[in-house]
């Protein structure tokens, strides 16, 4: 069936599910790749530079300089992802947030198949953050590239500020949750609607690590490939739903 013979309301519910299921896939990967580093990598977690940056400050302490420049290197390339997220889509793609998405996405993947194809005992002998590179690099990418879930501002690649709205939003909810007026019970489903997506893009983020960490074992190196596999499937499915309404 064409796209364009279903009705706006059906478009609407594809187009919102599509989001859904791409924000899930996110976060899982997201979760896989910061319990790689962390667990496998010298608990270097890529994801975020905060603990990237407090390591740094204790190297220069020990004097590991290989290793401060190396962390360096990975907050430069951390730094790079974010400013290109802001320069490519506007150079590129006509200021198109989706189309820039499809693009970030394979550059992702590529990310992930790089990181899993290096010589894991060769690079991590010199360090840790210079193995990482590639997730660096490739979740700055993600985290500034794929901001908002249903007009709800998210992360996939960490839950800091996830914990923090969701609590926040949740506390919104208790207070109108009796709420006497149409306008305040419309704001009170709201609340809970935004604090139930933190709930879930988290718990999903958290599945991820929880995959990595029970499945490091087995996988080791391969769980790069899981995260390059599920992002291009992503790809695939965004194309062909492209295609369709084509």
């Amino acid at each position: 069936m064409n796209l364009h013979t279903l009705p706006h309301t059906a478009l609407h519910s594809l187009s919102s599910r599509r989001e859904e299921v791409c924000f899930a896939l996110l976060a899982f990967s997201g979760g896989i790749a910061g319990g790689f580093g962390s667990v496998y990598c010298g608990h270097v977690f890529a994801n975020a530079e905060t603990g990237n940056m407090i390591s740094l400050i204790t190297d220069l302490h020990a004097g590991a300089w290989v290793d401060v420049l190396c962390r360096l290197g990975g907050l430069g390339l951390y730094i790079l992802g974010i400013a290109l997220t802001v320069i490519l889509p506007v150079r590129l793609c006509g200021g198109s947030a989706r189309r820039w998405q499809r693009i970030s996405l394979l550059v992702e993947v590529c990310c992930f198949v790089v990181q899993g194809l290096l010589p894991y005992q060769a690079v991590t002998g010199i360090s840790f953050a210079l193995y990482l590179w590639p997730v660096f690099f490739g979740l700055a990418l993600q985290y500034n590239s794929f901001t908002a879930l249903h007009g709800v501002p998210v992360s996939t690649v960490f839950c800091t500020n996830n914990f923090r709205q969701m609590t926040i939003h949740a506390l919104i909810w208790r207070r109108l949750r009796h709420a006497r007026t149409a306008d305040a019970a419309a704001e009170s489903r709201r609340e809970l609607r935004i604090s139930l997506t933190y709930v879930a893009v988290t718990l999903l983020f958290l599945l991820g690590v929880a995959f990595s960490v029970f499945t490091l074992e087995w996988l080791g190196t391969w769980q790069m490939f899981v995260c390059a596999g599920l992002l291009l499937a992503l790809w695939v499915w965004d194309i062909s739903a492209r295609s369709q309404a084509d």
